[in-house]
């Protein structure tokens, strides 16, 4: 892995990447990851921490962490697996399923294939969903 656009803050645990940085091969992080804006990952993110992916970000695999935040415009070629809270922000695109082991919250203009919350799915607004596990707690709301 290429670690010249990354930094670490040691008090928080936390990786930062700097925007429009790009990685080639399989991303790890055993810690929390803020991503800037405009990065580019070809395949896999996996982040064992908290994960805040910057706006118009690009994931060619599947991306996985313990909570999530994906900022607006990003798009993800796989699947979102995360163990707790996810937050999906404006105009999100998943090609693949989205699924959470706590609350999920989907803005207006995502697109999504399958979803699955254990707790409850928020929607805000318009979002294009395909599936939604049977048994989901769904709340719809305007903007």
């Amino acid at each position: 892995m290429n670690t010249e656009f990354i930094k670490y803050h040691p008090g928080s645990d936390t990786y930062v990447i700097q925007r429009k940085a790009y990685f080639e091969d399989r991303v790890l992080i055993k810690g929390n990851l803020i991503v800037g804006a405009g990065c580019n990952f070809w395949q896999e993110l996996r982040v064992e921490g908290n994960l805040e992916l910057g706006k118009k970000s690009l994931v060619k695999g599947h991306v996985q962490a313990h909570n999530a935040i994906i900022g607006p415009h990003c798009e993800i070629k796989g699947d979102v697996q995360v163990d707790k809270d996810l937050t999906l922000m404006d105009d999100v695109k998943i090609e693949g399923s989205a699924t959470c082991g706590g609350q999920m919250l989907v803005r207006p203009g995502c697109s999504i294939g399958f979803v699955k919350a254990e707790k409850v799915l928020e929607l805000v607004g318009k979002a294009s969903i395909k599936d939604v596990e049977a048994g989901t707690k769904v709340i719809v709301r305007s903007e």
